[in-house]
């Protein structure tokens, strides 16, 4: 039953990845849909509707969306009459022949559509899922596209990618970029229980949030990666003929990613409550629409280069004292607080969630072992987590300096150190080639030892933090302790996501975050009986 439970999940995330062109309309959920289409794509379309009407069997405009592949003038104009006012057709272009965008356009305007907007996507939706939608008609966020990919780091992959961008373009030019997918309106007014155009909501209060005139033009470049049903689809917003976008716009494609749309928005305006001036690096909240159609966090645009992508071992340093004082600007120096007021919030529920996930593997005497040293906390500062403080999280501005993505498990009043333990750990494992190796304990236990390369920057860098936080660094082992419990978390909701159920105990013992609290655990051990 498991592996059948494990199937159907997967399923259902595939389904969902191949309507993802969905974001690019007002309503992702449409109540009422027709589809002119079969296949996986029929299936995605009847997964995220209400209900499916048959092409033969509609009544005139009483359908949110319609969806064709290679629709002839008959059908489009079917699924023009099928529409309500202001209903929206999604159609995919498959043969080069046909004419490319300016093809699409004149049949789409032919069958009496408006607002007519072409994609390219990649890779095909019907081979996997999509990892970007780019508007092919609106140059300006074609180019910063493809100034915005990371520099490869070898002179023949960074050849190979420029020739591939010249073949793209020539494609273009030639009509032969396949598939074409292309959204468009029905033009009419729309009924008034029906949801408002993100777009157009935005448009209309452009001006009220500093961005200056209202533009005539606004276009999304989407973005679809991650591998999981719960990742957030990305939107780029830019404006009229702007060479950069003006705003980041997030959304959810199922429900249970709600709530981290929402923590991040909570996260990012209360460390503007407390910098009101802004803390460089940190986006800023333009809007927060929570509702049932349209849940969607607007962000102010960070820009730079992957830390992950500069990251070698003649810079790893300079790069890891940067991110401490950046860290350490961003806990600031707050006096210590009880240690009554933390606990059970923090280090309680932690303990009884990672027992109650892990327990099955677990020897008792560990967790006993655990708490005992975890009680040694005593009062401390409390800090904004960032809690996915990663390598490849963290951006190098062309100015130098850093910038941080997102935000969704952040816990404004967190513990400290806990970012720069989870940032050294991973930065530890690129620099030892442990992602490629999977040897993540050795490399973990290696950045232990303060005579090992990595070992040193660690050590450095716990220190720089303890002396501009004012953190006693005798708090330094618990918390190390502490952070794999809490990573150990969303671990184990990933295996039960991909188990659809409990995971059984050999899946439990592949977890990374458990191994790493074992071998912090074993070098406590070693470090208290040493008297260090």
């Amino acid at each position: 039953m498991t592996v059948t439970d494990r199937q159907r999940e997967m399923d259902i995330n595939r389904l969902l990845r191949r309507a993802d062109w969905r974001f690019l309309f007002s309503n992702p959920n449409p109540s009422k849909s027709i589809c002119f289409a079969s296949g996986l794509l029929a299936e995605a379309v009847a997964l995220i509707s209400n209900q499916i009407v048959e092409p033969y069997h509609s009544s005139p405009g009483d359908c949110d969306l319609a969806v064709a592949v290679d629709p002839d003038l008959a059908t489009l104009q079917q699924a023009w009459t099928c529409l309500r006012p202001g209903g929206m057709c999604y159609s995919e272009w498959h043969w080069p022949l046909s004419g490319g965008p300016n093809g699409a356009r004149q049949k789409l305007e032919a069958a009496g559509f408006t607002d007519i907007i072409c994609y390219w996507t990649w890779p095909w939706p019907e081979r996997g899922s999509s990892l970007f939608w780019l508007p092919i008609e609106v140059p300006e966020a074609l180019h910063y596209f493809l100034t915005m990919r990371p520099r490869a780091p070898t002179l023949p992959l960074r050849a190979r990618n420029k020739a591939l961008q010249m073949l793209w373009h020539i494609g273009l030019r030639g009509r032969l970029i396949v598939p074409i997918c292309v959204t468009a309106r029905k033009p009419g007014v729309v009924e008034p229980n029906v949801d408002t155009d993100l777009l157009d909501t935005i448009r209309t209060e452009w001006s009220a949030w500093g961005f200056g005139a209202r533009p005539a033009r606004l276009s999304w470049l989407l973005l679809t990666g991650g591998s999981s049903r719960l990742n957030k689809v990305v939107g780029l917003i830019f404006a009229d003929s702007d060479s950069q976008p003006r705003m980041i716009v997030k959304r959810p494609r199922v429900p249970e990613s709600i709530p981290a749309l929402a923590r991040e928005a909570e996260t990012l305006k209360v460390i503007q409550a407390l910098q009101p001036d802004g803390m460089p690096g940190v986006p800023r909240v333009i809007f927060f629409h929570d509702c049932a159609s349209q849940t969607a966090l607007g962000e102010t645009v960070l820009k730079g280069q992957p830390l992950l992508t500069m990251l070698r071992s003649d810079n790893y340093r300079n790069l890891a004292l940067k991110v401490t004082d950046w860290l350490a600007n961003l806990a600031g120096h707050v006096p210590a607080c009880s240690r009554a007021d933390w606990w059970n919030r923090l280090i309680e529920t932690t303990l009884t969630d990672f027992e109650r996930s892990f327990g099955v593997i677990l020897e008792p005497g560990q967790l006993r072992e655990t708490r005992a040293i975890l009680s040694t906390l005593d009062d401390i500062p409390l800090v904004c987590e960032h809690r996915d403080f990663s390598p490849w999280n963290v951006l190098v501005r062309a100015d130098g300096e850093l910038a941080v993505l997102d935000w969704e498990s952040a816990e404004p009043s967190g513990l400290p150190a806990l970012d720069l333990t989870y940032f050294l750990t991973y930065s530890a494992f690129f620099i030892d080639g442990a992602m490629e190796s999977d040897r993540f304990r050795e490399s973990y236990r290696a950045a232990l030892d303060p005579t090992t390369f990595t070992g040193q920057v660690k050590a450095e860098c716990e220190q720089l933090y303890c002396k501009r936080t004012g953190l006693d660094s005798t708090a330094l082992r618990p918390l190390s302790l502490l952070v794999w419990l809490i990573h150990s978390k969303s671990e184990y909701r990933r295996f039960v996501a991909e188990a659809a159920g409990i995971p059984e105990s050999s899946t439990l013992r592949r977890s990374l975050f458990v191994s790493l609290w074992e071998e912090e655990l074993h070098h406590t051990r070693d470090a208290l009986e040493a008297g260090a």
